[in-house]
Order: structure tokens, then C-alpha cells, then sequence
């Protein structure tokens, strides 16, 4: 079995300087599709029908072009409602020059969706969304741009690590009166020993573009293609120097809500 380096998905096109991101269809109150790249789960884009099709529209901008491989969607009743999805670019705005990345697909769960593809560079890009939609469509993220392949960890570490959240009464003796359960929390620890500037220089360039702010992470994409989390990283950015100073020791460690 060959298994694949963990991937995240945070560099975007969405929001880029110059750029604009239209919706053909927005529910009238707090709904913008400004929501959809923000990586937060607590507010959402909806449209206001179901008239098909509806595109969410980017426009990188005069001279501009932006190039994607991926696309991620979470917070979504896609599936429940009946819907085909499929990421689009043109050179004329899709006038007449109209090219899918993928396949269009139904989606089979309301859960995060994934697709990885050839990378492109175009101006123009949109999600397509089709399908006898029995209710109107909602998204808290949905995003598209560069993936990022880091290297095998060099230890071990547990993908379906979590934690209930949770009040748990109990009496004087010590029985169970009651639970109340939160949510169930998700924690990743990624180590890479001796990492080269290469390794280094993705952690980098992750951390200084993107913070702390949500992103994907895809422990193991071939083999666990649905092991696809949503988490944010510690606060702490700390990877030294081994003695062999070329080198690093690269430490990484993520917590997200369980979906």
C-alpha cells in the first residue's frame, strides 16, 4: 500500500487583492458570499431559491490570473437537497470559453467535500451548482486554490484522536446522573525530524500567510480520502535548529471540532 503526505488547504484565491466574488442567488439577511472564505463555520452563504443553475462567480481581475488545484466545501446541505457541483474557469468569462476541473457529482453526504485536480491558472472560476434542489443551498466554506504537500512524519501520531466536551453530573457515591455533551474535539500532532528547507520553508510560508486562522488538513488523502478536518493550529511557532544546522526539528499540532 502506498500511502500519501499529509496535505493542507489553506492558500486561496478567494478574497485576493483586486478580485471579486458574486453569488447569482443570495437569501435576503446576513448571508454574503464574502462568508464562504473566511474559515469560520458560524456564518454561511445561502441563496435565496432554488432556481438552477446558481454560480458563485471569482473574478481575479484585469491582467490577472490565479491558479487552483483543489476545492473544499464544509457547513453545506448540498447533499440533502439534491445537488450536482462542478468548479468551472474561463478565459471570457464564460462567454463561450467554459471548462469543468472535474466531473460534476452529487455529493452523497452533507459532510466536507474535497476534490483534487490538475492545477490550472485563469482569471475566471466558479462553482456550478445543478440539480432538482429541494430546498435552497447553504455553504459556511467553501474555498479553491493551491494545496499544500508537506513530508511523511518522522513519528507517530493517532488521525482519529479526539475528546468529548462534556458536563457530566455525578452523584455523591460516584454514579452517572447526567451527561450533557458539547461537541467532540479533534486533536493532530505532526513531527518532522530533520526536515530540510524545503519542508521548512511550506511551514513558513503557511504560517506567515495564514496565522491562526481554520484550515484543511488531509492526514491521507489515497487511502482515507474522507479524513478531511477542518482545525486551527497552536499558538506556538517553534521549529529549531538540529545540531546539524541545515536541518530542523519541525513540531506541529492542530485542534478542530469534530463534524
Amino acid at each position: 500500500m502506498t500511502w500519501a503526505k499529509p496535505k493542507i488547504y489553506y492558500d486561496t484565491m478567494l478574497g485576493s487583492f483586486g478580485s471579486t466574488l458574486t453569488a447569482s442567488s443570495i437569501a435576503a439577511g446576513d448571508y454574503s458570499v464574502n462568508y464562504l472564505y473566511n474559515w469560520i463555520e458560524v456564518n454561511s452563504w445561502k441563496a435565496a431559491n432554488t432556481t438552477v443553475p446558481m454560480y458563485i462567480t471569482y473574478d481575479a481581475g484585469a491582467g490577472n490570473t490565479k491558479q487552483a488545484d483543489y476545492l473544499v466545501i464544509l457547513g453545506h446541505n448540498l447533499s440533502t437537497i439534491g445537488a450536482t457541483i462542478v468548479l468551472q474557469y474561463s478565459t471570457d468569462n464564460f462567454a463561450a470559453d467554459i471548462n469543468d476541473v472535474f466531473t460534476a457529482f452529487a455529493p452523497t453526504a452533507d459532510t466536507v467535500i474535497l476534490k483534487e485536480f490538475t492545477a490550472v491558472a485563469k482569471r475566471y472560476w466558479r462553482l456550478k451548482i445543478t440539480g432538482t434542489l429541494s430546498a435552497a443551498p447553504y455553504m459556511a466554506i467553501c474555498v479553491w486554490g493551491l494545496k499544500t504537500e508537506l513530508d511523511y512524519a518522522t513519528a507517530s501520531f493517532d488521525p482519529y484522536h479526539q475528546e468529548v466536551k462534556a458536563n457530566m453530573g455525578l452523584s455523591n457515591g460516584g454514579y452517572v446522573t447526567g451527561i450533557h455533551t458539547q461537541y467532540t474535539e479533534r486533536k493532530l500532532d505532526l513531527r518532522f525530524n530533520d526536515a530540510d528547507a524545503t519542508l521548512y520553508g511550506k511551514i513558513k510560508s503557511w504560517w506567515d500567510a495564514h496565522g491562526l486562522k481554520n484550515l484543511f488538513i488531509a492526514w491521507e488523502v489515497t487511502n482515507n480520502p474522507n479524513d478531511v478536518y477542518l482545525m486551527r493550529p497552536d499558538e506556538k511557532f517553534s521549529n529549531p535548529f538540529t545540531s546539524n544546522s541545515a536541518f530542523r526539528d519541525i513540531s506541529l499540532s492542530f485542534t478542530g471540532r469534530k463534524e
